[in-house]
């Protein structure tokens, strides 16, 4: 059969033993005397019957297991019955999902009458609810650092609408702002100037990160997945070179973040075969060490090396602009004494209308005196025009006093 002439897809399929001891090395020489060019996932990390021993076995379209020949070509003659089979002589379980082992059920076996207890009394449900917890429930606390081109703007809003404390650094025209929350924010962006927003995300027992560079939502990626994932046959010992190749490209990019990683880089810059090492394994030429692929992953967009190291360690970064949710009035009042500027991208500060606004937010005075120009220029085409004109000319006026106001805000804190 040609070789790459069927459909193919990495599946990850679980192992227990009965007894709960370490299903793995059993596992891999049965996976290794059928030659199913297979990959274990983290094949050296100390046993823990808690967790799931799991392997990375390609399947094809039409349910058969992929292998290889004497003569080291590929073959897909195994059926995923026949892979259970081998697993059950040696006293494990395979779970492997595939259409031929799919469990039907048929309403019409027991209908729903039939499974109703009516010895339950109906407040029982009730009243175990009222016993419960609800903190049980809660979404765990994620320390989270955004990078991204976004201003101190929307970290002022963003503090407000979630009600949460953020600290916001700036390194050239990348941003970094870091919190704590339980919600998703990578879509907190008001231009598309200001994407990619790269989240790393820190639970107390997992680190991902969530990528967004358009309205399509965040893309999760995870470092640390394929770090220990290693391959059950020597693919230097395979005497094909277009099936070693195979053999290494499916356990490289079978789970499809290469794919993910290319249509990111057709939105925003990106590094595709240095982020893509940071999600490989160790063992096929990713990047060695948990920190490291953190590392690599950002560095790969670009992103500022020293904000990179703020994210990893806070104790020594520079200080940050801190945002505390202050309510909606004040954050209001507060944005518009800020300018327009908080809110531009920072790829987009050195445009005309941005350094204006800059300008006049460090010269207030400068701007007292247009403001007073403009209501001046209001009152006089309220008072000589009638219809649309008068219209135009109060709304002159009313923003000339706004900007008024906010000057005389900005002179009256730079006294302080």
């Amino acid at each position: 059969m040609p070789q790459n002439s069927f459909g193919v897809h990495l599946s990850y399929a679980s192992v227990d033993r009965g007894d709960g001891t370490d299903p793995r090395p059993a596992a891999r020489d049965v996976l290794s005397l059928l030659r199913v060019p297979a990959g274990v996932r983290n094949a050296t990390a100390a046993w823990d019957d808690r967790e799931e021993a799991v392997f990375a076995i390609p399947v094809t379209d039409d349910g058969h297991v992929l292998t290889l020949s004497r003569q080291d070509t590929i073959e897909s003659s195994l059926s995923v019955s026949e892979l259970k089979a081998a697993f059950e002589e040696k006293g494990l379980t395979l779970w492997l999902d595939a259409d031929e082992d799919a469990i039907s059920f048929d309403p019409v076996e027991e209908p729903v009458d039939e499974l109703i207890d009516d010895s339950v009394e109906v407040g029982a449900d009730e009243a175990e609810e009222a016993a419960i917890d609800p903190a049980l429930f809660a979404a765990p606390a994620v320390q989270v650092s955004a990078f991204s081109h976004r201003g101190p703007g929307v970290a002022r809003i963003l503090s407000t609408a979630r009600k949460m404390t953020i600290d916001h650094r700036e390194s050239g025209d990348w941003s970094l702002q870091q919190f704590e929350t339980s919600e998703p924010t990578g879509d907190w962006s008001t231009s598309a100037a200001e994407v990619p927003v790269i989240e790393l995300n820190r639970a107390e027992t997992a680190v991902w990160f969530e990528v967004t560079v358009g309205s399509g939502g965040p893309i999760p990626f995870w470092t640390d997945t394929e770090r220990d994932t290693l391959l059950v046959l020597d693919i230097e010992a395979i005497g094909v070179p277009e099936t070693a190749e195979i053999y290494r490209r499916l356990l490289t990019e079978g789970d499809g973040s290469r794919d993910e990683l290319l249509e990111i880089a057709a939105v925003v810059r990106l590094d595709v075969d240095a982020a893509h090492r940071a999600l490989m394994p160790e063992a096929l030429g990713g990047v060695i060490g948990a920190q490291a692929r953190e590392r690599a992953f950002l560095a790969s967009f670009g992103v500022a090396p020293d904000l990179i190291d703020a994210a990893f360690d806070r104790a020594t970064a520079p200080a940050a602009r801190r945002f505390l949710p202050v309510g909606w009035r004040t954050a209001v009042r507060e944005t518009a004494i800020a300018g327009v500027g908080e809110f531009t991208p920072l790829t987009r500060r050195e445009r005309p209308l941005a350094r204006l606004g800059e300008a006049l937010r460090r010269r207030p005075a400068v701007g007292l005196a247009l403001s007073l120009g403009e209501f001046a220029a209001g009152a006089w085409v309220t008072s000589r025009t009638r219809g649309v004109g008068r219209a135009v000319g109060l709304l002159l006026v009313i923003d000339a006093v706004l900007d008024a106001a906010i000057s005389i805000t900005r002179i009256r804190r730079g006294r302080r």
